[in-house]
C-alpha cells in the first residue's frame, strides 16, 4: 500500500504533469465456483488495473502497473474452519499489488530499468523453469496468469545492444529486494498438503528463514541473447534464493520442531527457438548448484540435502489455418540422488495447448493439458473467449484436476468453473 500511494504522489507531481502522460488500464470481474469437494464459490473477484506512463524528458520514462481488488465470495460464503476461517478470508477479500513501477532510461545502444519490475526469462508456457527471477503468489496455486501472478522486485537492469545485425544484447541484474514465494494461506483451498508428524509427536511450527530486503541476500544475474541463424539463442546465470522453502525438520521428546528456510542456489541455462515453415521449435535447459532437498532426518542439519539439478524443457508449435498445437515436456534429474530424499530421481510434466479462432477472430476456444508424468496427477484447463469489441472480452472456463496425491493431484476436489468480464482502457 505504502509503494502505491508513492507511485500515485509521483503522478501527481507537477513534472509528472507536464510531461507526457497516459493511463490505461481495465476493469475486471473473475467468478469461479467449486462444483467438486464442498460446493461453494471460490472468488467473486472485482480488479482494477491501472498502467501509468510518463515521459520525463532527458531519454528517461516512467512505467508502472498496479492492481487493486475486492473480492466478494469471501463476504458471500459463511466463515467456517478449517477451510474458510476468518484469516483466510482476510488474505483474499482486499489486495492491492504494485507489480511494476520504474524508470527506464533509453540510450543510443542500451536500456537502464531502475525500480520495481518483472524479468521474464524462457520460452516455456504454462510452467516455469527459466523464468525463475520474480517469485509467485501462488494463492490460487498455478492458475493465475503469470503476469498477475509474478511478484514484482525492486531492481536495476542495464540491456546492452553490442550488435543490432545479429540482434545481440547483454542484459545485466542486480536485485536487493529478494522475496520468497507466497503460498497461499495455511488451511484454504489452495494450500499445500503438508504431511502429519508421526504418530505420538506432536507438531510445532517455528518462525521461518526467509530473504529480505539486506545487502547480504542481494541477488545477481545475467544474459546474453543473439539470433544467429536463425535461431533464436540465449545463455543465462542467476545467482539468486530458491522460490520455495524447504522444511527443515528435529525430532525433540514428544515434539515434531519444523522451520522453514530459504536457500540460494546457482542457476545455469540457456534458451533456443527456430522456425521452420509452420512449426516453432523451442526449449530451454537449466542446472541448479546446490539447490535444497528435503530429506529424510532426525535434526536440522540433516533434513536438507543440497544437490545438483538437471532441468530440461522441450516444445513444438504448429501453427496453420487458425490452429495452434503446441506439445511439451519438461524433465527434471537429481544428480547424486539417495533414497532418503523426499523427491524421485527423475520426475517431469508434460503438457499439450490447443487452441484457434472464429468468427473473424472474435470467438477464442483453447484446451490446455498439464500432467505430471511422475506423480501421475493433472489439470484440464478448456476456456472460451469472446471478443465483443477492441475493449471488451468475456470468457468462460473449467479447471479440473484429477491424478494421484502430488503437486496436482491434491486438488483433486478444487474443480471449478469461472466466468471472466474484462473492459480495457
Amino acid at each position: 500500500m505504502r509503494r502505491l500511494a508513492c507511485l500515485l504522489a509521483l503522478l501527481a507531481t507537477p513534472a509528472a504533469q507536464a510531461a507526457g502522460f497516459t493511463l490505461h488500464g481495465g476493469l475486471k470481474n473473475e467468478s469461479a465456483y467449486f462444483v467438486a469437494g464442498e460446493k461453494r464459490w471460490d472468488k467473486i473477484q472485482n480488479r482494477l488495473e491501472l498502467k501509468p506512463e510518463a515521459v520525463l524528458g532527458g531519454g528517461w520514462q516512467f512505467r508502472s502497473r498496479a492492481l487493486l481488488w475486492y473480492d466478494a465470495a469471501m463476504d458471500v460464503e459463511a466463515t467456517r474452519a478449517p477451510d474458510l476461517t476468518g484469516a483466510i478470508k482476510r488474505h483474499y477479500r482486499t489486495a492491492t499489488q504494485l507489480k511494476e513501477a520504474y524508470l527506464l532510461y533509453e540510450g543510443d545502444a542500451f536500456d537502464l530499468r531502475l525500480g520495481q519490475q518483472q524479468i521474464v526469462w524462457g520460452k516455456t508456457d504454462g510452467l516455469r523453469m527459466l523464468d525463475i527471477i520474480n517469485p509467485l503468489d501462488m494463492r490460487e496455486f498455478i492458475l493465475d496468469d503469470f503476469l498477475d501472478s509474478r511478484i514484482g522486485l525492486v531492481a536495476a537492469r542495464l540491456n546492452w545492444y553490442p550488435d543490432t545485425e545479429t540482434e545481440q544484447e547483454l542484459e545485466l541484474l542486480v536485485i536487493p529486494d529478494a522475496k520468497p514465494a507466497k503460498p497461499a494461506p495455511a488451511g484454504s483451498r489452495w494450500a499445500f498438503v503438508t504431511p502429519s508428524p508421526p504418530p505420538g509427536l506432536r507438531l510445532a511450527v517455528l518462525p521461518p528463514e526467509a530473504p529480505n530486503w539486506a545487502p547480504r541476500n542481494t541477488e545477481a544475474g545475467a544474459a546474453w541473447r543473439a539470433n544467429i541463424d536463425g535461431w533464436d539463442l540465449s545463455l543465462n546465470y542467476f545467482y539468486g534464493w530458491k522460490d520455495a522453502p524447504n522444511a527443515l525438520r528435529r525430532i525433540l521428546p514428544g515434539v515434531m520442531q519444523v522451520k522453514l528456510r530459504h536457500f540460494r542456489m546457482h542457476t545455469l541455462g540457456g534458451s533456443f527457438s527456430n522456425a521452420f515453415g509452420p512449426f516453432v521449435l523451442r526449449g530451454e535447459m537449466t542446472v541448479n548448484l546446490r539447490e535444497g532437498i528435503n530429506r529424510i532426518g532426525a535434526t536440522f542439519a540433516d533434513t536438507v540435502a543440497r544437490k545438483t539439478t538437471l532441468n530440461a524443457a522441450i516444445g513444438v508449435d504448429w501453427t496453420k489455418r487458425h490452429w495452434t498445437i503446441s506439445p511439451q515436456l519438461f524433465i527434471r534429474r537429481i544428480q547424486g540422488w539417495e533414497p532418503a530424499l523426499l523427491e524421485p530421481r527423475a520426475s517431469g510434466f508434460w503438457t499439450l495447448r490447443i487452441a484457434t479462432d472464429f468468427m473473424h477472430e472474435r470467438l477464442k476456444p483453447e484446451l490446455l493439458v498439464i500432467a505430471d508424468w511422475e506423480a501421475g496427477g493433472w489439470l484440464l484447463r478448456p476456456k472460451v473467449a469472446y471478443e465483443w469489441s477492441d475493449h471488451v472480452t468475456t470468457t468462460l472456463g473449467a479447471d479440473i484436476f484429477g491424478g494421484h496425491a502430488g503437486s496436482l493431484g491434491q486438488f483433486a476436489n478444487n474443480d471449478r468453473v469461472y466466468a471472466e468480464a474484462e473492459y480495457t482502457f
